[in-house]
C-alpha cells in the first residue's frame, strides 16, 4: 500500500490516500467517439450539453468517514433540466447556496457500486466557487445512498479506492 499519490488534477504528490475520485464527463458523452463528441457536445469541467437537448452539471457526492474526520467525495455528473442548468450558468460566480434543491439523475456508473447510472438525487448549489452537492433521499436503499447516510469506514474507503484502480496504478 502506498502512503502518497500523484493528483490527476494538479499533478502534485500528496501524502495519504485520495479523498476524492472524479469522472471527467457524463458516461454517455464519454462513450461517444472522438468525432461524435466534437459534433454533438459542448463541455468544460463543470457543464455539459449533449445535442443541445440534454444538460449536465458536475458536482460532488460526499461520503463522511465514520472513524475519522472528513469525507470521501465522488466527483460525478448529473443530468438536470435545462432550466436548472441555465440557473447554474447565470449564477456561476455567485453564492447560490440559498437556492432550493432540485431533482437530478446521476450520469455516471460509479466504480464499486454498480447500477448508479440514472439514480435520483437532490442537487444543491454551493457557495461561490463550490460545485453543487448531490444527496440521496432518506428512503433510497442503494449502497451508495446508504454509504452517504451512514458514512464509510477506513476499510470501505480502501475498497472504493481498489474499485477505482488506485492501488493498481500505485504498484506500477
Amino acid at each position: 500500500m502506498t502512503d502518497s499519490f500523484v493528483c490527476a488534477t494538479c499533478g502534485q504528490e500528496h501524502s495519504g490516500l485520495p479523498l476524492d475520485y472524479s469522472y471527467g464527463l457524463p458516461d454517455e458523452v464519454y462513450d461517444l467517439s472522438y468525432l461524435e463528441r466534437y459534433l454533438r457536445c459542448r463541455s468544460n469541467s463543470d457543464l455539459c450539453a449533449l445535442d443541445e437537448s440534454r444538460f449536465f452539471l458536475r458536482g460532488v457526492t460526499p461520503l463522511p468517514f465514520t472513524d475519522s474526520e472528513g469525507e470521501f467525495c465522488w466527483g460525478v455528473w448529473v443530468e438536470v433540466s435545462q432550466e436548472d442548468h441555465d440557473r447554474y450558468v447565470r449564477g456561476f460566480f455567485e453564492d447560490l447556496s440559498t437556492e432550493p434543491s432540485f431533482a437530478a439523475k446521476l450520469a455516471n456508473n460509479i466504480a464499486g457500486y454498480g447500477g448508479t447510472l440514472g439514480l435520483s438525487v437532490l442537487a444543491r448549489f454551493g457557495a461561490t466557487g463550490q460545485r453543487p452537492s448531490f444527496h440521496f433521499a432518506a428512503a433510497d436503499q442503494h449502497q451508495l445512498a446508504q454509504d452517504q447516510r451512514q458514512g464509510i469506514t477506513a476499510e470501505r474507503h480502501h475498497e472504493i479506492l481498489h474499485a477505482c484502480g488506485h492501488f493498481n496504478r500505485s504498484a506500477a
